[in-house]
């Protein structure tokens, strides 16, 4: 357990220090600056336009984190022989997690800064408070989190850094059109392809749903989170996370690096 706290925290320290972090704060600091300015020409409707771009600088910038700290910081450290040494000190697992951990916080650090950003713009220029907005930082931490454990394993894989990013993208967005698929097929009816919905479905079953924790548009328009979603939603994140982890430490520690 000490190693796992000792690399999330040297992981912390490297992505405090990185100019990305300066980076990625004044990108959220400028879309923010957007936000206010596009919301004045608005016809009453500051609060909302605030929300909606601020919830969507929330995924970009958990995004980026997720592939310029979570990834790219690994296999930096990998041409550096930085982890050939840690690796003849730590388990190869406990490596990995201290990892996740360590990028979860960065994540955690950028969505409560960007949740709370939004919070006090809808209040000084939307003139109401929105508490809610809180409930979106939950949900992104979830979310990515999740995606940075699917990065893990195919970095695990052998997957080099350029085509790991793309298919990180590429899972980010499948998982969040697998509902709206299965739908498409389901409105169909028989005119559909039962095949096609089966695929369709088998995907949506391996694949993470990132729709599990959509709930932008319930925030948005101050809606109650059905408590029961809010539980399944993290038990899903849970397991799901557990068994990425589980099947990458299973092939880091099969594999000759």
């Amino acid at each position: 357990m000490r190693d796992i706290i000792t690399i999330s925290t040297i992981t912390i320290k490297e992505s405090l220090r990185d100019k990305i972090f300066i980076g990625l704060v004044l990108f959220l600091v400028m879309l923010f600056l957007f936000s206010v300015y596009v919301s004045t020409l608005s016809l009453g409707t500051a609060a909302r336009f605030i929300e909606n771009t601020g919830m969507l600088g929330i995924s970009l910038v958990c995004l980026m984190v997720s592939i310029l700290f979570g990834l790219f910081s690994l296999y930096r450290e990998k041409e550096r022989n930085e982890l050939y040494v840690l690796l003849n000190r730590v388990p190869r697992a406990h490596y990995l997690l201290g990892r996740l951990l360590g990028t979860a916080y960065i994540i955690v650090i950028f969505s409560f800064f960007a949740g709370f950003g939004i919070f006090l713009l809808t209040r000084f220029f939307g003139d109401i408070w929105v508490p809610r907005l809180f409930w979106a930082v939950y949900w992104a931490v979830l979310e990515f989190t999740l995606l940075i454990a699917v990065g893990f394993l195919f970095y695990t894989l052998g997957i080099g850094f350029t085509l790991n990013s793309l298919l990180v993208l590429a899972t980010f967005i499948v998982g969040h059109s697998m509902n709206e698929a299965i739908q498409s097929f389901v409105a169909l009816g028989r005119y559909g392809s039962k095949l096609h919905l089966l695929a369709v479905k088998t995907v949506s079953y391996i694949f993470p749903n990132f729709d599990t924790f959509d709930f932008r548009l319930a925030i948005v328009h101050a809606e109650s989170i059905p408590m029961g979603a809010v539980v399944l939603a993290t038990l899903y994140w849970f397991f799901y996370v557990a068994a990425l982890v589980a099947l990458s430490s299973f092939v880091i520690n099969r594999r000759d690096i």
